[in-house]
């Protein structure tokens, strides 16, 4: 754990030129006009459409409206739905300006054994379809989206996800934002198996840089295909072309995986989705010699997948243009590489992974997690609540129940079992409804208030503890920030810490208590890290974490976690642990130093969150107190986390 030294007043400087909607989970259909569909298991999919054996069904799907973290003025689609053979997926998306809703642009008719066309002739005052792409004359605010499922008789389609990426195109090209390097980068190399379009035995072979790169992926995620099979079935048959973003997306989708067409802005991005398993296939454009090593002098549009980073943060890509397979794997020089994607084609790429890759969070304000899935009106929660995950935070899936998920809080880490040496992520149950996509860029802030009120986003407020990320500056004090499946909304500046957290240690030690004193007069909730119920080792693990401090989530974990002090040499900030009364083993409480002999807690003893003295917590007097001493049958420990030479 790092405190920097120096104090930063500055809001992100890296503003969004793109941000993806992504949906896929129960609750972001909540306010969504649904026709023809009932809920589905997951991960099959989220909704189905009704059978009947006799006649074709029809089920329409139209969000409810979203308004866009900034201005914009190109449109990428995708959806994915598990499709009988001539079963056909439509997708289609509606913008509006301050005062009127435009027509729908239709992104086309996908159907696994019949044609994949998409519709030419779509221009109107708002804007015109570009084969793959919806372009505008204009910037526009708001956005929603139409699916349409048709069922031939006796079959049933499953809708998994759709997914909008709006674009602001005036929005410079920021270079120094697009190849930095983070602090904690570390290199990545996935395995994806190698494919040439040029090796194959076509007169067509220099069109097939998409299907070729797709093939790549699927064959990686254990979806054997060959190039020209991939090829035949996302055939734009209205352009006769195989690069249509939608379609090549629409076929991953339909082989059981997810897959979405978005838009990047920095190679930081790229790099958290491959440390997440997931390569990307990635558009480029550029001139003669604009990025070397490259098997072609010049292009148009080149499809490609991006595999992993080295040790200099130059990018690993499986480039399908090489002559042959053995020539396939290629390193591109980033600052080459983010021109050709980045600057030239706006980050352009589609993703595609299993669900069980999906980067998942809670949708706001938390998620419960539990020791099991449970049964309504047979189980009492308290009996299995483990833990509260926090919007934003990561969360790795592990299996479906019914409407539960199985998940890992990565950012929670403890230990299973005492005897263990390592930390693991703490796994549980969440409901399904209350899990979102977790867009995949670094918090750049953390709410400090205990409740932080929120303005539009159709949210109320966030829990302390929530990291964030700004994507502008709206009206004073105001910021926007990234939610959960790509939602905005604006909160003022003065319920945030900025990240990474610059204060001398000293100070530091003062606003941690500043933040624990929030809850005081607060019930005890076990289980709770937030600011709607927080238990004693939630409360450190959330007060440190507003403060760029990350402890594990558990009493005991804690206390591995930071190292022994005299009480005499106690601090504000420090920590006091104590054990189970008569069984000095196991520790299962821990508390803040608040300075002259006092503590913060949340008890069970009161039930709340108060501030007492030594004495009244353990009848013994402070000044008195040794390591490891014994009163009211529990052995008492002193800690410490930060450290006094941060301060030189």
């Amino acid at each position: 754990m790092t405190i920097q030294t120096k104090a930063q007043n500055q809001t992100s400087p890296c503003p969004a030129r793109s941000i993806s909607i992504v949906h896929l989970m129960p609750g972001d259909f909540e306010n969504a006009e649904i026709l023809g569909f009932k809920t589905a298991d997951l991960p099959d999919g989220v909704f189905k459409t009704l059978t009947d054996s006799s006649k074709t069904v029809t089920a329409v799907l139209t969000s409810a409206p979203m308004k866009t973290a900034m201005p914009f003025d190109q449109v990428l689609a995708g959806a994915n739905a598990a499709l009988g053979p001539r079963d056909r997926l439509e997708l289609a998306v509606q913008v509006k300006n301050e005062t009127d809703w435009s027509p729908w642009f239709e992104f086309g008719v996908f159907s696994p054994s019949g044609d994949k066309t998409s519709l030419k002739g779509q221009q109107n005052p708002f804007g015109r379809m570009e084969i793959d792409t919806l372009v505008l004359s204009s910037k526009n605010r708001y956005l929603r989206y139409r699916i349409t499922l048709t069922a031939e008789a006796a079959s049933q389609a499953f809708l998994r996800l759709v997914s909008v990426t709006y674009t602001d195109t005036a929005a410079p090209y920021n270079e120094a934002c697009a190849i930095k390097k983070p602090a904690a980068f570390k290199q990545v190399r996935l395995d994806v198996p190698v494919v040439s379009q040029m090796a194959q035995q076509v007169d067509y072979s220099k069109d097939i840089c998409s299907p070729a790169s797709l093939t790549m992926v699927l064959n990686r995620f254990g979806l054997r295909t060959q190039v020209l099979n991939t090829a035949a079935c996302v055939l734009d048959a209205t352009e006769n072309i195989y690069g249509n973003w939608t379609f090549n997306t629409m076929y991953a989708g339909g082989l059981g995986l997810y897959a979405w067409p978005a838009r990047f802005d920095s190679l930081e991005e790229a790099a958290l989705y491959l440390s997440a398993g997931i390569p990307l296939v990635a558009s480029v454009t550029f001139g003669p010699d604009e990025l070397k090593r490259s098997p072609l002098k010049k292009t148009r549009g080149h499809l490609l997948v991006i595999k992993g980073f080295n040790a200099k943060g130059d990018i690993l890509a499986n480039d399908p243009a090489a002559p042959d397979e053995k020539t396939v794997e290629r390193v591109y020089d980033r600052k080459e590489f983010a021109r050709a994607w980045l600057k030239n084609k706006s980050g352009t790429a589609y993703i595609i992974t299993p669900f069980s890759n999906m980067p998942l969070t809670a949708r706001p304000p938390l998620a419960e997690l539990f020791a099991k899935p449970l049964e309504s009106g047979k189980d009492d929660k308290a009996s299995f609540i483990e833990s509260q995950i926090l919007p934003l935070e990561n969360v790795r899936f592990g299996e479906t129940r019914n409407a539960w998920l199985k998940v890992e809080a990565s950012e929670q880490p403890h230990k299973e079992n005492r005897a263990d040496k390592n930390l693991t992520p703490y796994s549980g149950w969440i409901e399904a409804r209350l899990a979102a996509f977790r867009p995949l860029m670094e918090p750049d802030a953390v709410i400090r208030t205990k409740r932080a009120s929120i303005k539009e986003g159709g949210l109320s407020e966030l829990s302390i503890g929530t990291r964030v990320r700004i994507l502008g500056r709206d009206k004073n004090p105001f910021v926007r920030i990234l939610l959960p499946g790509g939602d905005n909304a604006l909160i003022s500046e003065k319920d945030l810490n900025l990240l990474p957290i610059i204060l001398k240690s000293g100070d530091l030690r003062k606003k941690i208590i500043e933040t624990a004193r929030q809850f005081l007069g607060d019930k005890y909730y076990w289980g709770g890290r937030s600011g709607y119920g927080i238990d004693c080792s939630g409360l450190i693990n959330v007060i440190y974490r507003v403060w760029g401090l990350d402890l594990p989530r558990n009493a005991d974990d804690q206390l591995s976690a930071s190292f022994p002090v005299k009480p005499e040499t106690m601090l504000p900030g420090d920590l006091i642990f104590s054990s189970k009364a008569g069984n000095h083993s196991a520790i299962d409480h821990v508390m803040l130093y608040s300075g002259s002999g006092m503590l913060i807690e949340a008890t069970k003893d009161t039930g709340t969150v108060r501030e007492a003295t030594f004495a009244e917590k353990f009848g013994a007097d402070f000044k008195k107190a040794k390591n490891g001493m014994t009163a009211r049958e529990k052995k008492i420990f002193f800690r410490r986390v930060i450290k006094q030479e941060r301060e030189k």
